[in-house]
């Protein structure tokens, strides 16, 4: 098939493939708009039952056996949706891992995907038929399967968009795209209707949680265009792309906000000039991604600060332990990430400056602060996140007044 006359690839994730009537629709709009290729999570809930089975009987997700189980859930996904599609017409080429020749690295529970055999896919495209691919799942060299983590079946998607050259993948799932924050947490939340690669790097490795982090850098690695889309309504979603431009006079596109972040407070340590690349070279061996760092000179070392998200902290606190057995380790559970996220931050000055002033108007303490040139991050108490989310929105983002209140 040309590439120009490709369709994209369309991604639909668990609450899309929730039920058998829920998978009956997705069956007809891809039976509609004939996609290239087709990637499926597993059932709403499936994933979580199969991670509450394996840690039933053992606390390791770092073996093979946890992501035989765990991956598994999307085969169920491919079979059904395949079983539907064939039904209105549609030659379905189900392919779970193996199949696609989706390899990733051997680091099971959060596996990165190393290459994929897009002659396998682009066959059945040949043939006229509609692969229907399993996310978030790959195998290793040795033909262990791994499942891929946080985000692996967006992941999954965009890779196999730029495996088979087609220059789009959209991203079905139950909201109507990229809001300003959480409207969960501030109902008066807006659709962003473009945004530009670099602010949904930082708004997704911020906590924004509709696109993962991971599949928005391949997608800026691929100059593959993302759109998210919900699978239940016509509207036209968010389109993100590298072109994409702010609109004039916004400064801060969007709130980003997680509260899955815990804070590692390791220390005091030798004030070696190597200190900081051995606690964090053990960390990185094991796969465990580090966000905001701080380090205090005390009268005894070095006290270093960082945080990490809330599920590697059993994992990141045996790695320190064992590293460094006889320095005090102390973890918070208790904090959260608030961000400000805009290309317009750039060209304005005191932006900070107001955050920080809307954050004490509100009387919330900042822990820890990290910044870029389109970003200012500050660590929270949990128990305060919601209101510096609706206090920052009120301040630097515009209301939509032609929207509906909710």
């Amino acid at each position: 098939m040309n590439v120009e006359a490709m369709g994209p690839v369309f991604k639909f994730g668990g609450t899309s493939m929730g039920s058998l009537e829920r998978i009956v629709h997705v069956a007809e709009l891809c039976a509609r708009l004939r996609p290239a290729a087709v990637v499926v999570s597993a059932m709403a809930g499936d994933t979580n039952r199969l991670v509450t089975l394996a840690k039933a009987l053992s606390q390791r997700t770092d073996v093979a056996e946890y992501d035989l189980l765990v991956a598994s859930g999307e085969q169920v996904s491919v079979a059904l949706l395949s079983l539907a599609l064939r039904e209105r017409g549609i030659i379905p080429a189900p392919m779970l891992a193996p199949h696609a020749g989706i390899v990733t690295d051997s680091h099971f529970s959060r596996a990165q995907i190393v290459s994929i055999d897009k002659n396998r896919i682009l066959k059945h495209i040949n043939a006229g038929e509609m692969p229907i691919i399993a996310g978030f799942q790959g195998i290793t060299d040795e033909g262990q399967f791994t499942s891929l983590g946080r985000g692996g079946s967006d992941t999954s998607a965009v890779a196999i968009a730029a495996g088979i050259g087609t220059s789009e993948c959209v991203i079905y799932t139950d909201v109507d795209g990229v809001y300003t924050t959480d409207p969960r947490i501030f109902p008066r939340a807006r659709i962003i209707p473009q945004i530009n690669t670099e602010e949904m790097l930082e708004m997704a490795s911020q906590g924004a949680k509709i696109l993962h982090i991971r599949s928005v850098q391949l997608a800026a690695k691929w100059g593959i265009r993302l759109r998210v889309r919900n699978t239940f309504s016509e509207h036209e979603g968010t389109i993100m792309s590298s072109d994409c431009e702010s609109i004039e006079g916004e400064i801060v596109t969007g709130i980003a906000a997680t509260s899955q972040e815990s804070l590692v407070q390791i220390g005091p340590l030798p004030q070696n000039i190597d200190t900081l690349a051995r606690v964090f070279t053990c960390l990185a061996e094991h796969s465990i991604n580090v966000d905001i760092i701080t380090q205090n000179f005390e009268e005894h070392g070095i006290s270093v600060n960082f945080t990490i998200v809330e599920t590697d902290v059993l994992l990141a606190q045996k790695i320190l332990s064992e590293a460094f057995p006889n320095v005090p380790l102390k973890i918070r559970n208790d904090v959260a990430k608030v961000s400000i996220v805009g290309v317009g931050m750039r060209t304005h000055a005191g932006v900070a400056a107001t955050m920080f002033k809307v954050l004490a108007r509100e009387k919330i303490e900042i822990h820890l602060v990290a910044t870029s040139e389109i970003k200012v991050a500050c660590l929270v108490l949990r128990s305060q996140l919601n209101a510096a989310v609706c206090a920052l929105h009120s301040e630097f983002i515009k209301e939509d007044t032609h929207a509906k209140s909710e």
